[in-house]
């Protein structure tokens, strides 16, 4: 084609060129807004001056002349022109030879009607005879024993949380917290999720990241997102819950109009220490798993070549993993146990004094236990007023920052839920009296009787 006769073409025909130049393998966000391309089985979202600059070469090879502003309208208008992109099926797993669906068990082709943003790094083959993790992947194997405390439901639900990042199961509305001491096998469980969505699809980030409409721009087109080292933020995680969630969240990038869009991915959040919510509504707690590793390896016993030795695994472990939980929702089921597991509530117990609080309550039938009471009330009656118990706890322990009665109120009912206790209350007289009461516990730990004499 002559200089000439693109020169004289409308903006629509330069645009289609465009789209014939790319093979027509270019489609559109359902917002409109970001361009992918379609290689190697995935649709691979291009960034917008990357693109801009590849269509300004095309230009330049035509020696057609162009401006800033003629290549954005060209750019714009292929936006109407090529497919609007789709949703990938949840069923197909993509692998560097093909695509699996994991509802049929059939294994085919690459394709772009698939509208797969993501695939496993390694070569998809049936399981051979007597495959095992222990067997084939004894490194892996080990890592995964050491981490579970040799405890097998453990293992299931670790080996649970790999599947969900392979299958890249955003949509379980579940997100991941692994908590532990440092050396525990933290940062292996990060780098095998790494591995198993694909080192190109994987990006770290802060917990403000998620929060910042400025600064989620930088996680588009990723389907795992890391965050390391998160335990000294504290906030109620709006945006981390938006995206967990499914809802869309407002992107606003640098010298471009901001949008709305899904961020399609998995979270792995990896602390010493588990991160702190003031959210009370129940909206983190529903979709937080937390996984702990108790265990600190002795400095001698770590090997420095682990990840890279779990790397030649790999084949074998999404194989097994595939095979584990050809019922997906197995896996989703393993972590919603985990979430209200012993172990997790130890652990946010530690974190959060108010929820440690509630543990130390008990439901009767009826609402025929303590009153709510207020802070107005004096002297306090720890024993016959709920709030007074919860400022007891919290002066006890020497924390200084209690919660409001209104806001103590308002998350009472979630946090008894994680606890398994349902919450009533009625109105009399005297005040709104609860169906709770203070478990016995709560004498030796916290709130000693007066007339008890101290054992010796």
């Amino acid at each position: 084609m002559s200089e000439a006769e693109f020169t004289a073409m409308s903006t629509s025909e330069k645009a289609m060129r465009v789209h014939e130049h790319y093979g027509e393998a270019l489609a559109v966000d359902a917002n409109g807004q970001l361009l992918s391309r379609y290689e190697a089985g995935i649709w691979k979202i291009i960034p917008p001056s990357d693109f801009a600059r590849d269509v300004a070469g095309l230009f330049q090879r035509l020696r057609a002349p162009f401006s800033s502003g003629k290549i954005a309208s060209v750019v714009e208008t292929l936006k109407l022109i090529i497919p609007q992109q789709d949703a990938p099926a949840r069923r197909l797993i993509g692998f560097r030879n093909g695509v699996l669906d994991t509802a049929t068990g059939t294994f085919s082709p690459h394709h772009k009607s698939h509208w797969l943003r993501t695939l496993c790094d390694v070569d998809f083959t049936p399981p051979v005879e007597g495959e095992t993790l222990e067997t084939h992947a004894p490194h892996f194997w080990r890592w995964l024993d050491r981490a579970a405390g040799s405890k097998p439901e453990k293992r299931d639900v670790i080996l649970a949380a790999l599947f969900m990042v392979l299958a890249n199961r955003y949509d379980w509305q579940l997100f991941l917290e692994v908590t532990g001491p440092g050396g525990s096998g933290k940062s292996i469980l990060a780098e095998i999720a790494t591995m198993l969505a694909g080192e190109d699809n994987a990006t770290s980030a802060t917990i403000e990241t998620l929060e910042s409409p400025r600064e989620r721009a930088a996680l588009i087109g990723f389907s795992l997102i890391r965050l390391p080292d998160q335990e000294k933020w504290s906030g109620d995680g709006a945006g981390l819950k938006a995206i967990t969630g499914g809802d869309a969240v407002s992107v606003d990038p640098k010298y471009k109009d901001a949008y709305s869009t899904h961020i399609p991915a998995v979270i792995l959040a990896v602390n010493n220490n588990p991160m702190r919510f003031t959210d009370r509504s129940g909206g983190v707690s529903r979709r937080r798993v937390i996984l702990h590793f108790p265990e600190q390896i002795a400095p001698e016993e770590r090997d420095p070549q682990l990840k890279n030795k779990i790397a030649c695994e790999l084949a074998v472990i999404v194989r097994q993993l595939m095979q584990r939980f050809s019922d997906p929702m197995t896996a989703r089921a393993l972590l919603q146990s985990q979430q209200n597991s012993d172990e997790a509530l130890s652990i946010k117990r530690d974190a959060d004094p108010t929820f440690d609080f509630c543990g130390y309550l008990e439901a009767l039938p009826e609402p025929e236990g303590m009153y709510i009471g207020n802070a107005n009330i004096i002297p306090r009656q720890p024993r016959l007023y709920l709030y007074h118990a919860y400022l007891a706890y919290m002066e006890a322990h020497g924390y200084r920052n209690t919660l409001s009665l209104t806001m103590f109120g308002k998350g009472l009912p979630a946090m008894l839920k994680e606890y398994g206790l349902s919450y009533e209350k009625r109105r009399k007289n005297q005040g709104i009296q609860t169906n709770l009461a203070l478990r016995e516990e709560s004498n030796a730990d916290w709130l000693p009787k007066c007339d008890e004499p101290i054992a010796k």
